[in-house]
């Protein structure tokens, strides 16, 4: 009884919630590497943008369910969720908003560099 109460108060409030059945990823596997501009991301080319940094997952092959979602002509370690009504965004929530869609990054803090910025309300992907 008081969870739901509690829920309802926070949903005045406003604010989302991120759902716990997001995909929980390992840490970014491989190496931190440099990825010029002009590079052309493939299915195996084996590259992902994670925290700020690009890494290599060497012989990987990106597909669906992988773990990598392609945004813009770049993959990036993370996983559409759903977000609701109820939480208040902050640096340690981990999620963005991007393309029309929620996605979260597992152990992501938000920051200068991180690859999302603050509109005032939620953090968005910027273009990396």
């Amino acid at each position: 009884m008081k969870l739901l109460l509690s829920l309802s108060v926070a949903a005045l409030l406003g604010g989302c919630v991120v759902h716990a059945h997001y995909v929980h990823h390992p840490p970014p596997s491989g190496e931190v590497v440099v990825v010029e501009r002009v590079h052309v991301h493939s299915a195996t080319c084996g590259h992902y943008w994670f925290d700020g940094r690009w890494y290599l997952h060497a012989g990987h092959v990106h597909a669906a369910g992988c773990g990598h979602v392609f945004h813009e002509g770049t993959w990036v370690l993370a996983a559409p969720v759903v977000v609701e009504k109820v939480h208040v965004h902050d640096a340690t929530c981990g999620h963005y908003f991007h393309g029309g869609a929620w996605f979260y990054m597992h152990g992501h803090r938000h920051g200068p560099g991180c690859g999302h910025h603050w509109n005032g309300s939620v953090w968005v992907a910027v273009r990396i």
